[in-house]
């Protein structure tokens, strides 16, 4: 490999850890400043979702959210951490503890 080969490939690199620490500290400011309310790009990226997939959720209003003025949509925090445990999934312990259980045992 040359040099120039390596210098490009560090230059890349650099450039994506600093993408990544703007992302987390993006978050990191989300989750810290204690938001109540969040927008349609702070939900997503909370969520770990594409801002088309969100958005796509709200016209088929199957996550709740608010739309005070009837233009720039809104998530309460609360709302969206519900909305994310409504269809828990029990672990294998959990599933055999429970009464009547025909699991392995």
């Amino acid at each position: 490999m040359t040099q120039q080969n390596s210098v490009s490939r560090d230059t890349q690199l650099q450039q994506r850890v600093a993408e990544l620490q703007k992302r987390v500290d993006s978050l990191e400011d989300i989750l810290d400043n204690g938001k109540e309310v969040l927008t349609l790009e702070e939900a997503a990226k909370v969520m770990g979702m594409a801002r088309s997939t969100l958005y796509k959720m709200t016209c088929e209003q199957s996550i709740p959210f608010y739309r005070p003025n009837g233009k720039m949509i809104f998530f309460e925090k609360a709302d969206i951490l519900a909305w994310i445990r409504r269809n828990r999934v029990s672990t294998q312990e959990e599933l055999a503890r429970k009464p009547g259980c025909t699991c392995n045992d």
